[in-house]
């Protein structure tokens, strides 16, 4: 997919960061936007934007953590024949605190946000594309996802879920006219360390949201299945992997300090 002039494009946690940014970005380019997430008065302000600029955007509020809310978006979806060529899961949040001191409700709502929702949305999604014999999902997941991080558990836990969910589907679609692809950020400069509980330092450097809204688009175009923000990240994830032992040695031994 080359071009996304015309494409219907869906994306979630649209209301700020990342998702925000990446649906500026498509309406630069002629595309069609439904946009999703929590809060109404956030999409009202973001469609504003891309009709003042020529595009198009329709708003459709959700709470993604809620089953039954997800349920009724795909029901309307599908009934009104509204499939996207582009589906972005971008919701998520986390929380930095110790495991044993996040509630089992909080670990419940986490992983309903981070994992259960795109998983959910793209067992009802994907089957029409691959009818249409077209499309392309994209899942903002996280470094998270791939390296384990003390303090993160319960978040980390989802976005490893989601990797390995976006990696499986997308051996299975091969030769489907499907693509699915998996988005890992590092931190960057978004709400998201203030959307969750942030007990401790936060992070220096942080990536851009452009720059994160500039790998998701370069994913579906090369059809890169993994990929990185920024992309220098993934050359830690592949030399924490091939540690193996030492590199774990070297995480507790980092949060030692932090607690000492």
């Amino acid at each position: 997919m080359n071009s996304f002039a015309g494409k219907l494009v869906l994306i979630t946690g649209a209301s700020a960061g990342i998702g925000y940014q990446t649906a500026l970005d498509f309406a630069a380019r002629r595309a069609d936007l439904i946009l999703v997430a929590r809060r109404r008065e956030r999409l009202e302000e973001l469609a504003g934007k891309v009709q003042q600029s020529g595009g198009t955007a329709e708003i459709l509020p959700c709470d993604l953590a809620a089953a039954e809310a997800r349920a009724e978006l795909l029901e309307d979806l599908i009934r009104r024949g509204r499939i996207p060529d582009v589906l972005i899961n971008n919701a998520g949040y986390g929380n930095y605190r110790p495991f044993l001191e996040e509630a089992p409700a909080d670990i419940f709502r986490l992983m309903a946000v981070n994992y259960e929702a795109p998983a959910h949305l793209m067992r009802v999604l994907i089957p029409e594309m691959v009818k249409r014999g077209s499309g392309a999902v994209v899942n903002v997941s996280s470094t998270a996802g791939m390296v384990a991080i003390p303090m993160m558990a319960p978040y980390c836990a989802a976005k490893s879920a989601l990797r390995a969910l976006t990696e499986a589907v997308a051996y299975e679609l091969a030769g489907s006219g499907v693509t699915v692809h998996l988005v890992n950020p590092g931190p960057v400069d978004t709400e998201f360390f203030d959307a969750g509980v942030w007990q401790g330092r936060r992070p220096g450097r942080k990536a851009g949201v452009r720059q994160a809204s500039q790998v998701i688009r370069e994913a579906i175009i090369n059809r890169r299945t993994i990929s990185y923000v920024p992309p220098r990240r993934g050359l830690i994830v592949y030399a924490f992997n091939l540690l193996g032992p030492l590199g774990r040695w070297a995480v507790q031994r980092r949060q030692s300090r932090r607690c000492s």
